[in-house]
């Protein structure tokens, strides 16, 4: 016998094949995926069917003026379609796939695929080794909460970073192995992206985030669903013809960008889950502006479609409120800043640079805002017991607002999903100088005119920038003390929270973030030495602005920290009080009669 035991039954059931578990003579473990006998002529049926009702669709809509598709889309889809199928059957490619997949997202550090075994594997019978996990619908809460955030950051990661992207995500796809690592199974259907995409991708992302539907609409021309230029029904009617909204005649825009990104705004505000669930904008174009504007989904398009509404299906499931765009926000970020496109490094360097390399002020002081606006804070202790005491209610207020409006509290733990948030915004960018895709920010960075920035601060437009810097200076070095306290108390935490935010890193993806790492603090050492030689060759003046500059915002440091420990000290104080009076009702009324 080829193996010392199999399985009489399958374990899983697909439509092309069924998956047994076995042991090898050497005691090996592993999962035995068959192609049914008659795969092929059941994917050739499937084509050949699929082609024919299409065909019929695409006669009955020529009858009906102005829904006719493009000449040859859907033909274009269908050998799409037909294409991934077929691949589908080659178990040979989908080994190699399974190993390109994870060699891809390798710098990740919890992204696994089984690993093959070549020895029993033929192009219709692909082994494996057994993967020691649970899927889903067999995890409890907090580590299905965590499986899923990292399943939407390594599909994310692949759809803007690495242009190699698993295209069927689905539950059972997808497990949790014991040392808390992602493992995706099943590589027949694959999807490449390239580089002009993997930016239109991510600028999407980060437009749905800021509701910023001019930049939405802009990466739906990008990516190809909506045409070049902009078509579409002025008077809305089923009977009128796709024309062109037109050209400015003095700038040469698309005027379509506007009017289209006016309608989906107002769209995308009163569907449920407009800027948190991917579904949610597929019913606004499908429903609300489909039949006015000319859209079209690219065939190229399809199978990322179906990467983010799987996972958006998984994560509904686990959590009601996951935003999906949150997650995926850090890689989108990632790619924004390291482009790879000569539009995409044109447009960044547009958006922080002038001709001369003076910083563009205005988006300069738009981004750093939209980047600092305060997370949802979560209700501390301390607030919860000033809420439930009626007496000295404005001092209980007055509390409150202060510990609220402090972004740099020691003692307050950041919810769940914020710390998700964090950890993946600091793998996604906090190297990116450091590493080869990093280029474009290092050279923007090097050539940025550093003397008009420092006088720029200064001015009374900078007043609020400064206030940030000294709020984010605060806030970092409180961060590091909090992450201490944790680092002592982590032997002794078994906290929910900690489980759905368990990150796994690999030695691997461990030892090529310490090498960016230090690489990202030499390139801070050299950008920090040209910038104060620049200021030099400034004169005494630029030298006097710095040395001001830097006073100010340390003096801003050393108040906030000051001010942020007495409001810790007064909510203390408050609470001993409120223990205290708790603590021995009978005398508190005994007094006060």
């Amino acid at each position: 016998a080829l193996f010392e035991y199999m399985s009489e039954k399958p374990i899983a059931v697909a439509s092309l094949g069924q998956v047994y578990k076995a042991r090898t003579h050497d005691g090996l473990d592993v999962a035995v995926k068959v192609q049914r006998p008659d795969g092929t002529a059941l994917l050739s049926t499937d084509i050949v069917c699929f082609k024919l009702c299409l065909k019929v669709l695409d006669s009955y809509r020529k009858l009906q003026p102005g829904r006719s598709f493009d000449p040859g889309l859907l033909d274009c889809i269908v050998d799409r379609i037909a294409t991934d199928m077929t691949e589908e059957l080659n178990y040979i490619k989908e080994a190699a796939n399974g190993v390109k997949f994870a060699q891809s997202l390798s710098f990740l550090g919890f992204v696994k695929t089984p690993k093959v075994v070549t020895k029993y594997s033929t192009d219709r019978v692909l082994v494996t080794e057994w993967v020691k996990g649970d899927h889903l619908n067999k995890l409890p809460k907090e580590e299905g909460l965590a499986m899923t955030r990292m399943a939407v950051e390594a599909c994310t990661a692949s759809i803007v970073l690495t242009g190699y992207v698993h295209a069927d995500p689905h539950e059972g796809n997808l497990m949790l192995d014991e040392d808390g690592n992602i493992v995706f199974l099943d590589f027949g259907l694959m999807s490449d992206v390239s580089e002009d995409i993997m930016e239109a991708f991510a600028s999407g992302i980060q437009a749905c985030l800021a509701e910023d539907w001019v930049e939405l609409t802009k990466a739906f021309k990008s990516t190809g669903f909506i045409c070049d230029p902009v078509e579409w029904k002025p008077n809305g009617l089923d009977s009128d013809e796709f024309v062109a909204v037109g050209l400015d005649p003095v700038t040469g825009e698309d005027l379509g960008i506007a009017k289209l990104s006016d309608e989906l705004g107002e769209a995308m505000r009163t569907v449920e889950g407009g800027t948190s669930r991917f579904g949610a904008l597929a019913t606004v174009l499908n429903q609300y502006l489909s039949e006015r504007w000319k859209m079209q989904t690219p065939p190229y398009v399809l199978l990322l479609i179906r990467t983010f509404l799987t996972l958006e299906g998984i994560a509904g499931r686990v959590d009601p409120d996951f935003n999906i765009y949150e997650m995926a926000m850090p890689w989108a970020v990632r790619r924004s800043l390291s482009p790879a496109t000569k539009d995409g490094i044109a447009t960044l360097r547009s958006t922080l640079l002038t001709k001369d390399n003076k910083i563009q002020w205005n988006r300069f002081v738009e981004m750093v805002e939209e980047a600092t606006k305060p997370p949802p804070q979560e209700e501390t202790a301390t607030t919860k017991m000033e809420n439930t005491t009626n007496s000295v209610t404005t001092t209980n207020a007055i509390d409150q607002e202060d510990t609220i409006s402090s972004n740099t509290q020691e003692d307050a733990k950041p919810s769940s999903t914020e710390s998700a948030k964090k950890a993946a915004m600091n793998d996604a960018v906090v190297t990116l100088l450091g590493s080869p895709e990093g280029v474009v920010l290092r050279t923007l960075l090097n050539d940025l005119d550093s003397t008009d920035l420092v006088s720029r601060l200064l001015s009374k437009e900078g007043k609020s920038l400064r206030h940030q810097a000294v709020v984010a200076l605060t806030a970092w070095s409180s961060e590091k003390r909090r992450k201490k306290r944790e680092i002592a108390a982590a032997a002794n935490n078994n906290d929910e929270a900690e489980t759905a935010n368990r990150r796994p890193v690999s030695k691997e993806s461990a030892e090529l973030r310490e090498r960016q790492m230090k690489w990202t603090n030499k390139v801070k050492a050299i950008l920090i030495r040209k910038h104060l030689k620049q200021q030099i060759q400034g004169g005494p003046l630029a030298l006097i602005k710095l040395f001001y500059l830097t006073l100010r915002v340390v003096l801003g440091v050393i108040h906030h920290t000051f001010l942020n420990k007495l409001r810790r000290f007064k909510s203390k104080l408050f609470a001993r009080k409120q223990d205290s009076s708790s603590s021995h009702p009978t005398e508190a009324t005994a007094a006060s009669l």
